[in-house]
């Protein structure tokens, strides 16, 4: 067994003789993160509404795949920490897209570096886009709202199997906020190749608000709801992976068409994995 593989094991070991009560603590390393790789999957379905002039209703589908990295670039005294995440390669699919679309769009995601600050329950502040300027305008190429959606947040205090926590997350957007209700659950705590892992349950629920710069608005006037799981890792404090599916209702607002979608049905899929990169 090799220095590293005994470490981890020691703290799993630790762990597990010092919960009180079957509790576990769950936070996210911010002092000496390592450097992680993450792939980020997306995809969007928008569908119009049922009529009876169309035999099957119209509908969009776009599909991302983002490799990137991300990297811890300070620590502060508070316990919390500056994050980077760098984008290192995007493929991007659209049925209602040219090619060229599909390469300038693909241009413009493997630009969009962002950073944010962290602390140890996961809440993020101050985000921040480099070349915002550059953003096409369109809702499902905003990687840093993406990225926010799936990110949980953990109680910041010891919890047991089946407890449950509740926080709110501030998006930002372009001139608009979106806030975000997020529900969690521990739903099972184990230990995998030596670390221990924890999974969580996740329900969100949220408003789309319109963005007020933009050509195309979208708004919704209920929630926007969607439910999915995390897999923490406990050991090095880091997720894992997760996944998220979200569906609701939006009305889109063409303002150059000056053409008004009513109650478009719209479903995303979301789908994070990251491992430790060894290398660093």
């Amino acid at each position: 067994m090799n220095f590293v593989k005994f470490s981890v094991l020691s703290t799993a070991i630790l762990w597990l003789c010092s919960c009180d009560s079957n509790s576990v603590s769950l936070a996210f390393n911010t002092q000496n993160a390592p450097v992680q790789k993450f792939t980020l999957e997306a995809s969007l379905n928008v569908f119009a509404p049922e009529d009876s002039t169309h035999e099957a209703p119209e509908s969009m589908e776009t599909r991302l795949n983002a490799q990137s990295t991300l990297s811890q670039t300070v620590a502060f005294d508070n316990g919390s920490a500056r994050f980077e995440m760098k984008i290192d390669t995007v493929d991007y699919k659209s049925d209602k897209r040219s090619v060229e679309e599909f390469r300038y769009i693909e241009k413009y995601l493997a630009s969009q570096h962002f950073q944010f600050k962290m602390m140890g329950d996961g809440s993020m502040s101050d985000p921040s886009v480099e070349d915002q300027a550059l953003q096409p305008g369109t809702e499902e190429l905003n990687l840093m709202k993406v990225f926010m959606k799936i990110q949980p947040v953990l109680p910041g205090s010891p919890v047991k199997l089946g407890d449950v926590w509740e926080r709110s997350v501030e998006i930002p957007g372009n001139g608009a906020m979106t806030t975000v209700y997020k529900a969690f659950k521990l739903e099972d705590v184990f230990v995998h190749d030596g670390v221990q892992m924890a999974k969580i349950g996740m329900n969100i629920k949220y408003k789309e608000i319109p963005d007020t710069t933009a050509n195309v608005r979208m708004e919704s006037k209920g929630f926007i709801v969607g439910s999915g799981s995390i897999l923490f890792d406990i050991s090095h404090g880091v997720v894992q992976s997760g996944n998220l599916e979200i569906s609701g209702h939006i009305d889109v607002n063409d303002v150059i068409a000056a053409q008004l979608l009513p109650n478009m049905h719209i479903i995303q899929k979301i789908k994070l994995r990251g491992e430790i990169d060894q290398a660093k």
